[in-house]
Formats: C-alpha cells, structure tokens, sequence
C-alpha cells in the first residue's frame, strides 16, 4: 500500500471517528434516573469490571444497593470495586467471578450466589462480546453468541425462582438491530456458517428471548426489558474490532457515547417506573412496532423454537414450567 493510500484512509478514518463522536439520536437525552434508596435490594451486573459496567455499578452503589459485581477478570472487578467504594462509602458491593460465555461458569456463579445471598431483585445483563473472527469455546458454543445469548439466557433461567419471588427485573443490554436481521435456530452454534453480522444475530435472539420471557412471566411480577444502550468510547479504545463499532454507532445514529451515558440508558430499564415488560428501549423511549426493527422479534413460532432450542443446547430444563407446576399444586395457577 502506498503513502497515498495509507494518507487516504487515514484521513476517512478520522472523519468517520469525528462523525460518530458528533452524531446523536434525536430523543431522551435528560434521563432523570430516580435518586431512590436502593437500601435492601440486592443488583447483578455482569460485565462490571469494565467501561459501562462499572459505571452502572457506581451509580447504584451510590443508591446503597448491594451490588454483586459478576467479573469475567476479578483482578480487574477488585479495582473498580475500590473506585465504587472509594467514591461512594457503600462497602456492600461484591466482586464475583462469572464467564458469560462459559455455561460450566454460569452455574457455578448461581451455586455460589444462591449460597451467600437470598434475595435477587435486579439482574442486568451487560457484558457483551464483538468479534469478526469465529472463536469457539471449550464447550464448543461460538464465542459471540456464547456471551451475548446463551450466557444469559443460563443465567436468567437459573435465577428466576429468586427474581419471581422478588417480583424483580431483568434488563438484557442489546445494540441496534438492523432490520434485514434473520436468526437461524439451526446455526445458533456457527455450524453452518460464521459471518460479520453474527453479532448482531446474538443481539436479535437476546431481543427474542427478553419478549418471550415477559410473556411467560407475565403474572408473576417480573419484568424484563432489553435497552440499546450504544456503542461507548471505551470499547472502541479495548475492542479489537472498533471498526465495526465505529461503523455501528453511525449507522444506529446514537454516535459513540461516553460509558456514563450508556450506563444512564441502562439504568433507566433498571430503575423506571415506566418501563414495560418486554419493551425494546432506546435512550428512554419504548422502540416497539417501528420500521427501525426486525420484524421476526415479533415471530411467536420463531420465540417458541428459539427457547426450545436454547434449553436443549444449554442443558437447561424449563424452569418456568416447573415453579407453574408447583404454584398449580397450592391452588395459584399464574
């Protein structure tokens, strides 16, 4: 390559960079997240060690909440907790090893959770993985569809006796979805094939699975949400792939956000009265029924296959229709 061309991409990177740092989508920019004491609640956040994640973790620690700090690097989860406590007084935040993309992981988490802890009213589900290359891991699920789906898919199902019990919610952090988006149920490990916009195929059945969780948990009390929190400025700086996050954060028309704003996004989901179940959010307003998303989000026969084979794949039996089963004994058929 030569100098011209070199000088050449330099210069479009740079405009591409200045482009996504300018950019913003027209909508709920004054976020007034509820000040509320989170005193007694008890909040997982995975990915916490991390860009959005420790400012998600800030922000309720400063709500004296007890955050459990899900980290797939502790050294790095031990570091930030400091910042939070430092910064906030509140030394009931608590560093846990998880590896969204390992289901063995998974579980060990919930054993060790359900073990020291007995409540659950929040899980956000944040941490997330991009990648252009196909990586598999050691128990043979494709990485990014691993820790962006199936991770926390686990996670949420092994959970929801306590977050049922606490009426609690559950906010599965998604990213834009282009709406030529499909989902192929027989390629959810890459068997078939491996492609750029894995990801956000990764993104589209978390999307799914959040509408199909809220319908099944609909008169229990739980509500799940999925927020398009966006692109940050610190992935781009950690990402091996920034390009494509670059790329991203211009076309969804947020631009590259600080990782306080993402968080804010997130937070709302969290802590808003006004938050539906099974609603699509993007910086505060409700995304459904827009020409903006795939339309197989709202595919029941596609929801209902996708959750079949997600329970199968993950080991998973349907804990859903055990608690009914039970609560159908006392005489309480939700």
């Amino acid at each position: 390559m030569d100098l011209t061309c070199v000088a050449f991409f330099a210069v479009f990177i740079f405009f591409l960079v200045l482009l996504a740092l300018v950019l913003e989508r027209p909508g709920r920019n004054d976020l007034n997240i509820t000040s509320r004491s989170l005193e007694g609640k008890t909040i997982i956040v995975t990915g916490a060690e991390q860009g959005r994640g420790i400012h998600i973790t800030l922000e309720l620690a400063k709500r004296k909440a007890r955050v459990i700090m899900a980290c797939a690097d502790e050294n790095k989860g031990k570091t930030a907790r400091q910042k939070v406590v430092q910064r906030t007084g509140n030394t009931n935040v608590v560093v846990q090893h998880l590896d969204v993309s390992m289901m063995s992981s998974v579980r060990s988490f919930v054993t060790l959770f359900k073990l020291h802890e007995k409540k659950l009213d929040i899980l956000i589900n944040n941490e997330e993985m991009i990648s252009i290359k196909k990586k598999m891991t050691n128990e043979q699920f494709e990485m990014v569809f691993a820790a962006n789906y199936f991770g926390p898919f686990l996670l949420t199902h092994l959970l929801l006796d306590l977050l049922r019990r606490s009426q609690g919610r559950v906010v599965n952090v998604g990213s834009v979805l282009p709406s030529s988006t499909v989902l192929d149920c027989g390629n959810l490990k890459a068997e078939k094939s491996f492609h750029f916009s894995r990801f956000y195929e990764s993104k589209l059945a978390l999307l799914i699975f959040t509408k199909e969780l809220a319908k099944r948990t609909i008169n229990s009390g739980v509500v799940a949400t999925y927020v398009n929190a966006g692109p940050t400025q610190t992935e781009l700086c950690q990402d091996i792939s920034w390009l494509f996050l670059l790329f991203q954060s211009i076309y969804s028309g947020q631009g590259l956000k600080s990782a306080t704003k993402g968080a804010l996004s997130v937070l709302f989901c969290a802590l808003d009265d006004s938050v539906q179940t099974g609603g699509y959010y993007i910086d505060g307003q409700l995304m459904d029924h827009t020409p903006s998303v795939p339309a197989s989000m709202y595919d029941e026969g596609l929801a209902k296959k996708l959750w079949e084979v997600s329970e199968r794949l993950t080991g998973q039996s349907d804990v859903m229709g055990e608690l009914n089963a039970r609560l159908a004994k006392r005489g309480r058929v939700e």
